[in-house]
């Protein structure tokens, strides 16, 4: 019997041993994680979440969910802590989960219904309030009309003053439950058109990321996943300041950022790249080149042109717009010195109490200063024990951090940051650069009549500008739009900032010294052109002027420069353009002269 009982005790412990390694060897957990790290490029970005979960000693299987569900899968890239080996993963979209419905369409979702409801109560009361008003003219109706003594002149009266008193009140409720009704269908059509917009935004899908690991001992392990989208990016652009025209410009650099990534970016650690990851170039090579007889290939071409049209498929993101959000800062507290109750504190010169200073992010923070009570007391008294002085970051430039490699330019933000999940446009402003600048007026007649004035910025490679639209001000006045090209061979880069009328210049045929005779064969003609330049501004200006003669193109035509035109600082023989640069005193009038022939054969006309 003793035996029985210990060998059904053996037993039952080897069962139990074995419940529990089978456990250990199953422990599952499901976690959430969190975005950290944003780095966007300007066609597509990496993202690094972190999530933290109980490892068990032998194999778990962990799901992380919080991702985008609109990855690039082969760029995943997962670390463990705690000594964990991950032995497999998957990755997997949940379309599912109710937990992927954001707390914002949870409670537009629910004013809706509540609307509703109140609009139906108020349909069933006007109802009734329409049945009370039908009853009431029916009974009226019928008791003045179905007495048969008829009603003596006091009772129709008083039934008279009841029916007035009560339909007034009746139909004063009627009114009011129209108003109800149509409140709250503007309400009900308002909700939904917020719904609408944010249901664009939060997409129900999630990413799911299922990890095999094993655990050497039962450790709390920290998960870092990172992966890549081409569900996001950003846009340079630029603002350029000019004060006047003897001012350094100033260009403030900003970024446009989208995302619709499926997540929302809730204060993130944000970085701009201007790498391309993921394009998949490599340097070229020559291969063998095989000349033949020209084949007619235009319908296999046509035909693998048709295929790679259906084939090629691609992450769109949603048009720009000019809506843009304020940064969210982290909020954290300062180390400040409590030993005293009688401090005072001041924010940018302002002054706050001691919470609003304690709640100042320590990143926003440019200097902070402490004065003694001895020097204190000198201005507030001496029942002030110290005054604190903070001086706050007031620019993005602050917490931006620019730096250059090889291959690409970064912008690291030292502040967290929010971009919502529904592709509109955030602007973030990055850095401010004053550049000097040379002035000067250009105008060509021939083409257009208008002056303008131009600001020329040498060795523009220097500022490190990426291609992107750019935005002039110009003395206080916006002048228009102007693209920025990094990609540009040219050593200046020249912005056009306007039309100045102060500067005119008039273009007039000189009909003295502009003929048309017949030498034999040919046709000569002579064209000669006087150009009227006036500086109307109080001060001297720099101005480039340009006009054209033609270039012919066949040898029985012949065109001649002739010695009436003024000498030009250069010419351009190619493509016939002539340039004069030149420097008008304040009120100066100059005239510029182009005179040039042209002979071809008499049976023949041009294209003048």
């Amino acid at each position: 019997m003793k035996k029985k009982m210990m060998k059904t005790f053996y037993v039952m412990m080897i069962f139990h041993a074995g419940v529990a390694i089978h456990g250990a060897a199953e422990v599952k957990h499901t976690v959430h994680s969190t975005l950290d790290e944003a780095t966007l490029f300007f066609h597509g970005a990496e993202l690094t979440h972190s999530a933290k979960a109980p490892l068990a000693k032998g194999e778990n299987e962990i799901l992380i969910d919080g991702l985008s569900p609109v990855i690039d899968r082969n760029s995943l890239k997962i670390k463990v802590t705690g000594g964990a080996v991950v032995s497999a993963y998957e990755f997997s979209v949940d379309y599912l989960s109710d937990g992927n419905t954001s707390p914002v369409v949870r409670m537009l979702t629910d004013s809706i219904d509540a609307c509703r409801k109140k609009l139906q109560q108020t349909e069933v009361d006007a109802g009734i309030n329409r049945q009370l008003i039908d009853l009431l003219q029916k009974g009226t109706a019928k008791n003045v009309s179905g007495s048969e003594n008829g009603m003596s002149f006091d009772e129709l009266v008083k039934t008279m003053d009841y029916f007035k008193t009560k339909s007034i009140e009746l139909e004063s409720i009627s009114v009011e439950h129209k108003e109800k009704k149509a409140k709250y269908e503007a309400e009900i059509k308002r909700l939904k058109a917020q719904l609408a917009d944010e249901t664009v935004k939060n997409n129900k899908t999630a990413g799911v990321l299922k990890l095999v690991l094993n655990a050497p001992v039962a450790v709390n392990s920290q998960f870092t996943v990172s992966y890549f989208t081409a569900s996001a990016g950003w846009t340079p652009c630029y603002d350029i300041l000019i004060e006047s025209s003897d001012r350094p410009v100033k260009i403030i650099s900003k970024a446009r950022l989208r995302q619709v990534t499926g997540i929302e970016w809730n204060r993130v650690k944000l970085t701009l790249s201007t790498a391309s990851p993921g394009n998949g170039k490599t340097a070229p090579l020559f291969s063998a080149w095989f000349l033949d007889f020209r084949r007619d290939y235009r319908l296999k071409r046509d035909a693998v042109m048709m295929q790679n049209a259906f084939s090629y498929k691609q992450q769109a993101l949603p048009p720009l717009t000019s809506q843009s959000e304020p940064i969210d800062a982290s909020i954290e507290l300062l180390e400040t010195d409590d030993a005293s109750p009688n401090y005072r504190y001041f924010v940018d010169g302002a002054e706050v109490d001691k919470r609003t200073y304690s709640s100042i992010d320590p990143a926003l923070i440019a200097s902070r200063t402490f004065m003694n009570r001895e020097q204190a007391g000198d201005t507030w008294g001496e029942d002030v024990d110290g005054v604190w002085h903070v001086a706050l970051n007031n620019s993005m430039d602050d917490h931006v951090t620019t730096s250059e490699n090889v291959m690409n330019v970064t912008y690291a933000i030292d502040i967290p940051y929010s971009i919502p999940g529904n592709g509109k446009e955030q602007s973030l402003e990055l850095k401010t650069q004053e550049v000097a600048a040379s002035y000067k007026y250009y105008c060509a007649p021939k083409l257009d009549p208008e002056t303008y004035l131009l600001a020329d910025i040498a060795h523009p490679e220097q500022l490190n500008l990426p291609t992107g639209k750019a935005n002039i001000t110009y003395e206080g006045t916006y002048i228009g739009e102007t693209t920025i090209d990094a990609n540009t061979t040219l050593s200046t880069l020249t912005l056009t900032l306007g039309v100045d009328r102060r500067v005119s210049v008039k273009r007039a045929k000189v009909q003295d010294f502009s003929s048309r005779k017949f030498i034999g064969s040919e046709v000569e003609q002579i064209f000669t052109y006087s150009l009227t330049v006036r500086n109307g501004r109080n001060k001297p200006v720099r101005m480039t002027l340009k006009d054209q003669y033609p270039i012919s193109t066949q040898k029985e035509i012949k065109v001649e420069l002739l010695g009436r035109t003024t000498k030009p600082s250069f010419i351009v023989e190619d493509l016939g353009v002539l340039t004069w640069e030149e420097e008008l005193q304040a009120g100066e009038t100059k005239v510029y002269e182009i005179s040039y022939s042209v002979k071809y054969p008499r049976n023949r006309e041009l294209n003048f």
